[in-house]
């Protein structure tokens, strides 16, 4: 009978199962042809989309290089500068370059311009001055063919386009234009914005895979696409949608599957358990009889209940009174008990089903207990009452509760203490009442809501756990709080593991303290010894401890940088003698193509600290490092180290940053310096910040050559003009840029020693003079300087100017400079007469050098050149920093008739109580504020303000930069008296300038 019952319970849930099976298994075979074809049409649209914006990439790319042809200049005197202004305009415009040749009409390549991508090609610098066969092109084919296009690759299938053309097929002379194409990047971008990661796609001609992601999958859904033309080439394009990780069909079938066991594995369940509930019925019976507790059955009559059943363990509580207590009812039972109070419980489980439980003293003597504990259920149409002895156990708490009251008043009494009880889980039961005292809540609230009042745990807090779970005792450890009123307080907890007699953790006891001040006291000292205490920030002390924990974490990574190209030295077309402060020059080091994750070292120096604090007291400088400190705050995040090392030198270490990533970073900060203006009482400074920059990697070998180095690093970005940062690498790549510093300071003695300089010139033009009347006006002009070198070509001054001040030369330049402009004027005695005046920019060196004066003045003397036609420019910054020697300087010249220019008025100090006591003439307008003065109003008030000023003073202004018509029509609208600048006139040989004005004179 046993095992057809059981036959039955297994038998049903298996039919069941596979029918339910075979359902789900048919849904998803179709749910899965269905995605089958729903990949095939996305991967077909994907990959138009694709081909389209390919060719329209191509297209514009294509198109703007036969814009660049077209416009090809037919009369320029220096076709190779035009062509590389103008793809570099180009490559800033359109992305995708890798490079842009133009080859002369003979077949040689005479300019190669490059994008700093930082990506390497053969077609660079280096091929300047080779045929044009070294690009893989030649002119028979450029001529015969109109366009040729080139396919080449390297550094692991890197791929590169080249397209060929001549520039003009009717104007052969013109040469041929070369666009080089990065394919490579250009697709790497565009596919990774068009497709995504959810398509496998493939990009190849005949010979070549240009680009590949992913593997594609052999199960009919690859759609491939006719031929399209991409940069004058024939490509094709495979793409297939990448199958689901969550495959519908196959998920429905699983979950069908897992449903049609759960349905059936339920209905076996159940009749399983239809079966065992009488053997159940049995088996509890059998555990009542041997339960330690008292369990009776009543079933309910009229108001009141009679017994049913009761199990043998109610004889023995009751002793003799079992069988008159059986023939009682309910009520009766408690009367007799002396429990009358409690039948009313037991009427309310069986009206409302909520159990009742209680603990009752006893009184009676029918039973043996002194206290029980009463259940009461309802069961069923019954209910049950279910009686324990805790005889013991009331005994036991009683005696425990008067050893806890005699204890709680012994700890309740300490101050700033309190004793605590946890759980093995670590949470509270116990606290004594000084936590009120602490933290502001009761004990009771502190135990249920103490996770609510945490602020911060330990991190070591799994390891203390782990130390108690051992049954040992942890070190004091603290947990931080936030008090009833919200104050933050500290608290030190000293656990201890409470174990069993066989040495199982139980509970943890303890005492804890409040060390809130505590810790407030050596935070403090802590922080005093570590930081600056004018700026708040770092101090050296603490710089070089935590520069050495990033050393020594970076020789553990053990992290190799990949080397890459040297990155030319930016030149700067520069309109003066003197090299300005404020040009955004960057010079890079063997800057790595690849970049890594590391960390980078900022050197800062603060350029003019010292005419601030000289001009003003110290004061003011402790003002203005305040101040830059704050702005250097808005460039470092949470990882970034930023310390102040000494009195105006600051040092930043960028943590997990490229070193391209750290000089944009650097590009903003040194724009926010630029645009700071520090004042202070009536004076108004303009600072800048020179910068060393270099990387911290496994090569560098403590913190002290590290700090040298960049030091080194930030000299060198001084003396390249100042507000700039130089990279610095300990390579043979610094050594090439100080072989190049050292050719050039070599041309430079050479120079002086062989006149080997040119004189360029500028002219001054009166702004407020019609056009009819120029012509008879005499002309000023300002003397520019360039530098011959030996090779051939001209030296910018922003290179070697910086170098001949460097190296104590600038005041024989000086020298030179007044020398030869005297000879040029006094072999045209003609010109003179047309003249009105030449300016003469003088150095900081020159205008403190004794002797430099007596041989200017002993020159001025001897020349037929009168003196009032030769203006002397001194840089008002110079002025302000020197200014008794500037003060001499100009007494002695004015007395023998020349007169002075103040110049860059407003790039350093501008305070016109200085320019009150400085005898000059003219007072020139920094070009910083003339170049934008259309578009900034506060560039046009400080234009206005000094032009005011400096006429209510009797002294005449000259704007530099005037870039364009519209910037004149301002300065002439506000009665600027002259103006200088490329749109005005643009510099020229000065011997040009003699000879066509002697020209002009005799016509």
């Amino acid at each position: 009978m046993l095992s057809k019952i059981n036959h039955r319970i297994y038998a049903l849930p298996a039919v069941l199962f596979l029918l339910l099976s075979l359902i789900f298994i048919s849904a998803g075979a179709f749910i899965q042809n269905d995605e089958r074809a729903a990949r095939i049409s996305k991967a077909q649209s994907v990959a138009e989309q694709v081909k389209i914006s390919l060719e329209v990439f191509s297209n514009e790319r294509i198109k703007a290089v036969h814009n660049l042809m077209q416009n090809w200049p037919t009369f320029e005197p220096n076709q190779v500068d035009w062509f590389n202004a103008q793809s570099l305009s180009l490559m800033g415009m359109q992305q995708g370059f890798s490079s842009l040749v133009f080859v002369d009409a003979t077949g040689k390549i005479a300019w190669v311009t490059t994008p700093n991508t930082g990506i390497k090609t053969r077609i660079d610098n280096t091929l300047i001055g080779k045929p044009m066969e070294a690009l893989g092109l030649n002119v028979s084919s450029l001529s015969e063919d109109l366009e040729s296009t080139l396919l080449y690759s390297q550094e692991a299938e890197h791929h590169f386009i080249v397209v060929g053309r001549a520039i003009s097929p009717q104007e052969p002379d013109h040469g041929y234009l070369i666009a080089g194409f990065d394919v490579q990047t250009i697709l790497g971008v565009m596919l990774g914005e068009l497709v995504g990661p959810q398509f496998n796609f493939q990009i190849y001609s005949d010979d070549a895979t240009l680009f590949k992601s992913g593997e594609f999958a052999d199960d009919g859904t690859i759609v491939s696409l006719a031929p399209f033309t991409f940069l004058e080439r024939d490509f094709y394009l495979s793409m297939q949608s990448q199958l689901s990780p969550y495959n519908a069909g196959l998920l429905i079938i699983l979950t069908g599957l897992l449903m049609s066991a759960l349905v059936s594995y339920v209905l076996h369940k159940q009749l399983k358990g239809a079966v065992s509930l009488s053997l159940s019925q049995q088996r509890y019976l059998t555990a009542s009889e041997a339960s330690l507790d008292a369990l009776l059955i009543y079933q309910p009559k009229e108001s009141d209940f009679s017994l049913v059943e009761a199990n043998s363990y109610t004889r023995y509580l009751f002793r003799g009174a079992c069988e008159a207590l059986r023939s009682m009812t309910l009520a009766e039972q408690m009367r007799y008990l002396g429990l009358s109070h409690e039948f009313i419980n037991a009427q309310n489980v069986y009206k409302g089903g909520i159990p009742y439980e209680a603990h009752i003293a006893i009184e009676s003597t029918e039973i043996s207990p002194e206290w029980i504990k009463v259940q009461v259920v309802k069961a069923g149409e019954n209910i049950a009452l279910t009686i324990r002895d805790v005889t013991e156990r009331f005994r036991a708490q009683n005696d425990l509760k008067r050893s806890e009251e005699k204890y709680r008043r012994l700890v309740d009494g300490m101050h700033r203490h309190f004793v605590y009880t946890k759980t093995v889980e670590h949470n509270f039961i116990y606290v004594s009442a000084g936590i009120e005292k602490i933290l502001g809540f009761s004990a009771d609230d502190f135990c249920v809501n103490e996770s609510r009042y945490v602020r911060q745990v330990p991190d070591e807090t799994f390891q203390i756990r782990q130390t108690i779970a051992r049954g040992e005792k942890p070190e004091p450890y603290v947990v931080h709080y936030q008090g009833k009123v919200g104050e933050p307080l500290a608290l030190e907890f000293s656990d201890t593991p409470i174990l069993d007699e066989e040495g199982r953790l139980v509970a943890v006891e303890g005492i804890a303290r409040d060390v809130t001040k505590e810790l407030a006291l050596q935070e403090e000292v802590y922080f005093q010894a570590n930081h600056d205490q004018l700026t708040g920030l770092f101090n050296r002390y603490a710089f070089d401890e935590k520069l050495r924990e990033i050393l020594n974490d970076t020789h553990r990574s053990n992290k190799q940088n990949a080397s890459g190209k040297n990155v030319e030295l930016a030149e700067l077309e520069e309109n003066n003698i003197v090299s300005r402060a404020g040009y955004n020059e960057v010079t890079f080091l063997n800057m790595p193509h690849a970049q890594h994750k590391q960390s980078v070292m900022c050197f800062i120096d603060m350029d003019r600290f010292k005419l601030v604090n000289d001009s003003c007291g110290h004061p003011a400088g402790d003002k203005l490092l305040k101040e830059i400190s704050t702005i250097f705050r808005q460039y470092v995040n949470g990882q970034d180290l930023l310390a102040r090392i000494g009195g105006d030198e600051f040092c930043i270490i960028f943590r997990n940053q490229s070193l391209e990533e750290v000089t944009k970073r650097l590009d903003k900060l040194l724009l926010a310096i630029s645009n700071y203006r520090f004042v202070y009482d009536d004076k108004l400074f303009f600072v800048g910040a020179s910068i060393g920059v270099i990387e911290i990697n496994e090569s560098t070998q403590s913190a002290e050559a590290l700090i040298k180095a960049a030091d080194n690093a930030c000299y060198k970005a001084k003396h390249l003009g100042r507000n700039r940062y130089f990279v610095f690498h300990d390579n043979d790549s610094q050594m090439a840029i100080d072989d190049s510093e050292n050719q050039v300071l070599h041309a430079l003695h050479h120079a002086l020693q062989n006149d080997g300089f040119e004189l360029y010139s500028q002219a001054i033009m009166p702004l407020n003079v019609p056009n009819e009347d120029k012509a008879g006006h005499l002309q000023h002009y300002e003397i520019l300087l360039r530098l011959n070198a030996r090779e051939g070509g001209l030296i910018s001054p922003g290179l070697f100017i910086p170098l001949a001040e460097r190296h104590g030369l600038m005041n024989k330049v000086d020298l030179w400079v007044v020398d030869n402009t005297l000879k040029t004027l006094e072999s045209n005695p003609a010109h003179i007469d047309n003249v009105g005046k030449v300016a003469i920019n003088l150095s900081g060196i020159t205008l403190g050098d004794e002797m430099a004066l007596h041989k200017i003045t002993q020159r001025m003397q001897s020349t037929s050149v009168p003196a009032e036609k030769i203006c002397f420019e001194i840089t008002e910054t110079t002025a302000v920093t020197n200014l008794s020697a500037a003060k001499h300087f100009i007494s002695t010249l004015r007395d023998l008739g020349c007169s002075f220019a103040l110049d860059d008025f407003g790039a350093g100090m501008s305070s016109f109580t200085y320019l009150k006591h400085l005898d000059v003439d003219y007072v020139k307008i920094d070009g910083s504020f003339v170049r934008n003065i259309v578009h900034d109003p506060i560039d046009h008030a400080t234009v206005t303000a000094i032009n005011n000023i400096a006429h209510s003073m009797g002294k005449q202004t000259v704007a530099e930069f005037v870039v364009d018509n519209a910037t004149a029509e301002v300065l002439r609208e506000l009665k600027v008296d002259y103006g200088q600048g490329f749109a005005l006139d643009k510099p020229k040989p000065l011997a040009h300038r003699v000879q066509w004005r002697v020209k002009l004179a005799s016509a």
